[in-house]
């Protein structure tokens, strides 16, 4: 709750948003990490998310030294949320084993939407990531697959909302056009800015 206050408190005295973002993936994810929160999304980093796909709540996490693939979210495609250009990439990194964090930059993908907005994938699979910076990119195009480099720890997908990428600082996010889960089951229209542990999927499912 308190990542949400301070990107509503932030958005308001933020240059308006004006590209309209969908969310990256296909199918029902869940917020792991919101905005302002845990010891990555703060600082310059605050206005970030972190998803990874939803499974059975009794399904138990993968033991140390389980392959990649036994996580739900390595290899998963990676979508542009928006028209864009690639304006950085790197896809040379390695994926580290699992619950082990690498000190390298890791496999990534910026793409520019319009002037000061950007948005930044992380943790990307290592081999997947195929475009290069000035490669144009369509709304729901894969740009990479979900994965365990840099400093991810397991695999998931860390999206970053930008003004800046040099030096590379985030602004408050609005996410459009998807659904959350709610208590009572049912599906309903997203708030634009998901909160942890909520339930996501596309309006295009």
């Amino acid at each position: 709750m308190i990542g949400i206050l301070t990107t509503l408190i932030v958005a308001a005295t933020t240059p308006a948003q004006v590209t309209r973002l969908s969310l990256p993936f296909d199918g029902i994810w869940g917020v792991i990490q919101e905005f302002d929160s845990g010891l990555t999304h703060v600082g310059y980093a605050a206005f970030a998310l972190d998803f990874v796909p939803a499974q059975p709540k009794t399904t138990p996490a993968p033991q140390k030294g389980a392959p990649l693939t036994a996580f739900a979210c390595y290899g998963r495609p990676v979508l542009a949320p928006a028209d864009g250009t690639v304006v950085r990439a790197n896809g040379d990194a390695r994926d580290w084993p699992a619950y082990r964090k690498g000190s390298d930059s890791g496999n990534y993908v910026i793409l520019e939407h319009a002037p000061g907005e950007y948005t930044e994938f992380r943790h990307l699979a290592a081999d997947s990531v195929k475009l290069g910076p000035g490669a144009r990119v369509r709304r729901g195009q894969i740009i990479g697959r979900c994965g365990n480099s840099g400093n991810a720890g397991m695999p998931h997908l860390h999206i970053g909302f930008l003004s800046s990428i040099d030096p590379i600082i985030t602004r408050p996010m609005r996410l459009d056009d998807y659904e959350r889960a709610g208590t009572d089951e049912a599906w309903h229209p997203g708030t634009g800015f998901p909160a942890k542990n909520e339930l996501l999927r596309p309006l295009r499912h």
